[in-house]
């Protein structure tokens, strides 16, 4: 539920400052046009780029990256073009660097950081976009001839439809985070206690930049538990793998037993949560 809430509060903002810097391009210069391109594009990559990571089962930054950042670029270019191309191409490269930071932020987030992250990210994202639309409207009555009243930023509708989408993330998504939460990197489902008399056990010493051994040797045909033992939870903390059906948060300073059902002759691989340290395990006779 806080997903969907998510993700249509960054759109619907989104596209509103779209709408409203067109409507006002013939009152913006070019140097606000490219702060509001690029303002709008980062906020819009960063918070789409940071959600989808945290989503990603396989903690992959493939996914997130590329859909972040395609957002990002289409989002700048359509904020800054009615303005000028200038402020086109600073939004689509802000948006870029935005998609590219979000999701690299996601897919390192501890399962039990998620949720505070999520609000963090809605809190910030609704704030830097109510302060944006509150530029626009101050950048655009600067131009006016005329005299005018100035309004409260409240006063705008879209402002104030904003503030309750938020509120609704408040009160809908509390503690629901997508209610498929369960399919999360989670210790829980493959921690077991230990049982030296049903399986082979084989034990990993898990270091920062390294799992120790790297290889274990498992025979076929038998249920095993892995061990990964750490004193500190480091990048390599997270270890996921689609083949042996794992997926866990390791425990500081304590055993971290993971059941590993029985398997064909081959070998398997796991990893940290962003593939950059690696094991395997490989299955014999």
């Amino acid at each position: 539920m806080l997903l969907y809430v998510s993700i249509t509060l960054i759109v619907l903002l989104t596209s509103y400052v779209i709408y409203y810097t067109f409507r006002n391009k013939q009152r913006l210069t070019c140097m606000a046009g490219m702060m509001i391109a690029m303002t709008n594009s980062m906020m819009a990559s960063i918070a789409l780029g940071a959600i989808l990571g945290t989503f990603i089962q396989n903690k992959d930054l493939t996914i997130p990256t590329i859909a972040s950042v395609s957002i990002g670029m289409v989002v700048g270019y359509l904020t800054g073009r009615p303005v000028s191309l200038m402020a086109s191409i600073d939004g689509l490269t802000a948006g870029i660097m935005g998609g590219m930071m979000g999701s690299m932020l996601g897919v390192m987030l501890q399962p039990k950081s998620i949720d505070v992250m999520i609000y963090f990210i809605d809190i910030v994202f609704v704030l830097v976009m109510v302060l944006l639309i509150g530029m626009i409207d101050e950048e655009t009555k600067t131009q006016k001839q005329e005299t005018f009243v100035r309004k409260p930023l409240i006063a705008n509708p879209f402002v104030l439809v904003a503030i309750l989408a938020f509120m609704g993330v408040l009160v809908f998504g509390k503690g629901t985070l997508f209610s498929s939460n369960s399919n999360q990197v989670s210790a829980e489902p493959n921690q077991i206690k230990f049982t030296p008399t049903s399986s082979q056990i084989q034990e990993v010493v898990v270091k920062p930049t390294e799992y120790s051994p790297n290889n274990l040797v498992l025979k076929a045909g038998t249920p095993s538990i892995i061990n990964f033992k750490t004193n500190k939870v480091y990048c390599t903390g997270i270890v996921i793998s689609k083949e042996l059906g794992f997926n866990v948060a390791l425990k500081e300073k304590t055993n971290n037993f993971v059941n590993v059902k029985a398997l064909k002759p081959g070998t398997y691989h796991y990893s940290c949560g962003m593939g950059m340290y690696k094991g395997t395990v490989t299955v014999t006779e």
